[in-house]
């Protein structure tokens, strides 16, 4: 499998779990055999970006492999600062967090909430694309709840942004919990 120019040893991904997937629990799946592995989930908030909890999850130290970070919020301007800021500390992917279903997430509009406002998930999309000379994933839920399952047509948009972008853009949809 291929994401940009980067290719992987095998289709097996380890998704970011924020309280999960910290440094040294990548490390470990990255040697037992995944063929990428993603960060847990970067608020694009800069104000939290130097909190103890924050640095640790920017902490790549050691780490083989290509590094894909996950960014999450609701803003594009402040998505695409975040997407600019790691890429600068060295991430080589992108992620964008559309799937989260926490509570504390959705309560900003953020994660798995932002499907209820295909203009903003364009926006966003366009803004971190835009902003990075990296490819782009995105993970997204198949709808903001069981009810409204919409995923279908906001990959389809995304797509159709694709096409007209210099920038590879991959999605990874996921069911609802």
């Amino acid at each position: 499998m291929r994401i940009g120019p980067y290719e992987l040893e095998n289709n097996l991904m380890l998704a970011p779990m924020a309280g999960v997937t910290d440094r040294p629990f990548r490390q470990l799946c990255k040697r037992l055999g995944a063929g990428l592995v993603v960060s847990e989930m970067l608020s694009s908030n800069p104000k939290v970006w130097n909190t103890a909890k924050s640095q640790a999850r920017m902490n790549h130290e050691g780490e083989e492999g290509i590094r894909s970070v996950q960014i999450a919020g609701a803003d594009p301007e402040l998505m695409a600062q975040a997407a600019q800021f790691n890429v600068d500390n060295g991430a080589q992917i992108i992620d964008i967090n559309m799937g989260c279903p926490a509570k504390k997430v959705n309560k900003k509009l953020a994660g798995s909430a932002l499907l209820q406002y295909p203009d903003t998930v364009e926006a966003i999309v366009k803004a971190v694309v835009n902003a990075v000379d990296v490819p782009v994933t995105l993970k997204i839920r198949t709808g903001w709840n069981p009810e409204n399952r919409n995923g279908v047509e906001i990959a389809a948009f995304i797509r159709r942004m694709v096409l007209y972008s210099a920038s590879p853009l991959y999605i990874q949809a996921r069911v609802l919990p």
